[in-house]
């Protein structure tokens, strides 16, 4: 996404500013898994800098802004609307491949 946002940003100025939102984890159906599992929902928010799960408006809000003058400068850019997630921020249960390889068995 970054690398198509970039070059259709160069392709398209000065006439059309380019830029995308990379939500995070935002209160949707898509994320009706998690919101539905109480223990998830703290895993969650509590692994979330802003502590708590995004709503639409938050994606709303960032696309107001970049559909305003007040971004006129601003092209090129992916937005993060994701409470400050830096990696992931809900345990997944899956194994760590970065260590030596357990012996066979």
């Amino acid at each position: 996404m970054l690398a198509m946002t970039k070059n259709l940003a160069h392709d398209l100025a000065p006439r059309v500013r380019v830029n995308a939102i990379a939500p995070g984890a935002i209160d949707t159906p898509a994320l009706e898994l998690v919101t539905t599992d109480e223990g998830l929902t703290k895993a969650l928010v509590d692994n979330t800098p802003m502590r708590r799960i995004g709503v639409t408006d938050d994606i709303a809000a960032a696309a107001l802004y970049l559909a305003s003058d007040a971004s006129s400068y601003v092209t090129g850019r992916v937005i993060p609307v994701d409470g400050g997630i830096e990696t992931t921020n809900l345990p997944l249960g899956m194994p760590d491949l970065t260590g030596p390889p357990e012996a066979a068995q």
